[in-house]
């Protein structure tokens, strides 16, 4: 039997004269167990294609639980394509459950807050600018059976790169103000997951990224082993934590290293042609050595943008 989907708004606010919805989608019957967001960054697109595909797989299977998914978790920022709206200039992803604030990204996070709470995991969906293999998030200061759980659900996902939080008081402090860290609060666990953005983003990623959502769906108890046929996962994702490379200077970036493979201490990454001074050519080299594991393609950077990572391999 199919499971088809159920559309629904819930209402956020009536900003200046403005209705303003947060779109949900209800796949299978109560209860629910599983929730999918995307759109918490207005410039981060790529989800929206994945919970898209998420949908369509799931309407052909038989559902044992319910998958709650918010495709649209910031429609003002999405409206204006930008990392947050600026309507308030807050940014949705460090607002917490927005602590009763007035400004609509605060009503946003509190609504989304409210519409996860019930379900045993969160996959919290947001994509890189730069060139990115499919990437899980660790987080900080989790406990025992916290981080056991998390480490199940990267099992069932099977990212290719593990970005493991650092554990200092600043990293954990940036943590708690984040909105999977409100969800958690709640008693919802969340696991945060990136990809490339649109231009970046190809068939392949998306395949494994498919598979990965409905094995959680499966660990979740939303989906029958026998009904999702996924592939086994592959098992080699490499735990890392990361080291940003940015831009010297304005101009225009060229990747030249190839990612996903190892690089040296002083291993140039790219060059930067200056915008001042065609012609001229300014290197750019990796500070330590590891795995280039983003990069970003041929575009235009500001001074200070990122413009790749290197994983440090955790032992």
């Amino acid at each position: 039997m199919q499971s088809a989907p159920r559309y629904s708004r819930i209402p956020v606010s009536d900003a200046g004269g403005m209705a303003v919805h947060l779109p949900v989608v209800d796949i299978g019957p109560e209860p629910r167990k599983l929730a999918v967001i995307a759109g918490i960054h207005g410039d981060e697109p790529s989800p929206i294609l994945l919970v898209d595909r998420l949908v369509v797989a799931l309407r052909d299977l038989p559902l044992t639980a319910g998958i709650r998914v918010v495709a649209a978790a910031n429609p003002p920022a999405l409206m204006q394509r930008a990392r947050w709206s600026n309507w308030d200039d807050e940014d949705m992803n460090r607002v917490g459950d927005g602590g009763g604030g007035p400004a609509l990204t605060r009503r946003l996070a509190a609504t989304l807050c409210d519409v996860v709470a019930g379900c045993e995991l969160a996959i919290n969906l947001h994509n890189f600018v730069m060139r990115t293999p499919l990437l899980a998030i660790q987080p900080p200061g989790q406990s025992a059976e916290r981080h056991a759980r998390h480490q199940r659900y990267i099992q069932a996902l099977d990212p290719h790169v593990v970005w493991v939080f650092g554990s200092a008081p600043e990293d954990i402090k940036i943590f708690n103000s984040s909105i999977d860290a409100a969800m958690e609060q709640r008693g919802v666990d969340v696991m945060a997951v990136e990809m490339a953005d649109l231009p970046e983003l190809d068939e392949p990623l998306m395949r494994r990224a498919i598979a990965g959502l409905l094995r959680l769906a499966v660990l979740t108890g939303c989906v029958a082993p026998e009904a999702a046929l996924t592939p086994p996962p592959k098992h080699n994702a490499v735990f890392v934590h990361r080291h940003i490379i940015r831009a010297p200077g304005a101009g225009i970036f060229e990747p030249i290293a190839p990612l996903g493979g190892t690089i040296e201490t002083g291993e140039v990454v790219g060059q930067l042609i200056p915008l001042e001074r065609p012609g001229d050519r300014v290197l750019v080299t990796a500070p330590v050595g590891g795995w280039l594991i983003q990069r970003l393609g041929q575009r235009f950077v500001r001074p200070g943008d990122m413009i790749a990572t290197v994983g440090i391999v955790i032992p």
